[in-house]
């Protein structure tokens, strides 16, 4: 079970447990979500319009997108950026869930509320354990968004020369390009997909009358589709401005993908988008979002429950101790 439970029957489980079952079921949702992704990022850094038919852009739809991808770069660059993006779900799921269960419990243990998983108390531990690892984690997401930017002319071959160049020609700003956005959105992101979870959990066992106990993937995968669903609407926008921001700096990658927009702030990419693209802007390919966000929160959240649960057992046997 996601998040932390008073119950004395329930088994204690180390957290560094929880941190393994995060960065694990966190790495297992990103080969499943990879080349959704890889296109999603091309279409939020796309300044033309994302239209069927249209003259002047490079991708126009998803379908079309796969096609011209695999046409002219192989059928691998879906899976563009791979490594730094698994190590980049390692570190964010392991710091995310390891800090999420600690703060739950020890939040519980200062008897701040009576029920630990009341969606509010789930929202201010999701969104500390989401800047947590947001910080955490950025550099690598810099490093794979430079990675599925890049088209045939290779800036970068592998991730770790790729965080040599970023180091020598950027120093360490080069690797929080696009940061203040990136904590911005993970607030509302992380604590309302953990609030969201628990009010969908909540909602789905008074329907079917199940206890913890007796949860079962169809529970897991129906909360994490919803739960996902809502919170990413709530914050794509600031996706892709911090897009935006991480390619900065990296212009001999993105030549051939279109026009290049120069943002060197928060507040004047939000004025760039707006005063070029309009409202519109902010939602580039939000269509497709909805595959790859749905299935990230449906891998990750069942695989970490049932990590999870398996774990639990483990740790409940005699011979454990």
């Amino acid at each position: 079970m996601v998040g932390y439970n008073p119950d004395p029957q329930t088994v204690r489980v180390p957290k560094y447990v929880y941190g393994f079952c995060g960065a694990s079921a966190a790495f297992i949702s990103r080969v499943f979500t990879q080349p959704i992704d890889v296109c999603k990022i091309r279409f939020q850094l796309q300044i033309e319009p994302i239209e069927r038919g249209s003259s002047i852009s490079k991708y126009q739809s998803l379908n079309q997108a796969f096609g011209l991808i695999v046409k002219e770069e192989g059928f691998g660059a879906l899976w563009k950026g791979l490594l730094a993006a698994q190590s980049l779900s390692i570190v964010y799921g392991l710091v995310q869930f390891a800090s999420f269960e600690a703060l739950n419990q020890s939040l519980w243990n200062l008897n701040l509320t009576q029920n630990p998983r009341d969606p509010v108390f789930y929202f201010l531990c999701g969104s500390v354990s989401g800047v947590a690892a947001t910080v955490a984690a950025h550099p690598l997401d810099v490093v794979r968004t430079r990675f599925v930017s890049q088209g045939q002319q290779k800036v970068y071959s592998s991730m770790f020369q790729s965080m040599r160049l970023i180091a020598r020609h950027e120093g360490v700003r080069g690797f929080y390009r696009g940061v203040i956005p990136a904590v911005i959105q993970i607030v509302p992101y992380n604590g309302a997909s953990f609030a969201f979870y628990a009010k969908f959990q909540s909602m789905f066992r008074k329907y079917t009358g199940k206890t913890s106990s007796e949860a079962g993937a169809v529970e897991s995968l129906c909360c994490g589709f919803m739960a996902g669903a809502f919170a990413k609407t709530i914050i794509y926008p600031l996706d892709v401005l911090k897009k935006r921001l991480q390619v900065q700096g990296f212009e001999e990658g993105r030549r051939g993908f279109g026009q290049l927009v120069s943002v060197h702030s928060f507040r004047h990419g939000i004025k760039e988008i707006w005063r070029i693209e309009g409202l519109a802007g902010f939602f580039k390919g939000y269509r497709y979002v909805p595959y790859t966000v749905a299935n990230t929160a449906v891998v990750l959240c069942s695989s970490f429950e049932k990590q999870n649960n398996w774990n639990a057992g483990k740790w409940s046997r005699p011979d454990r101790y």
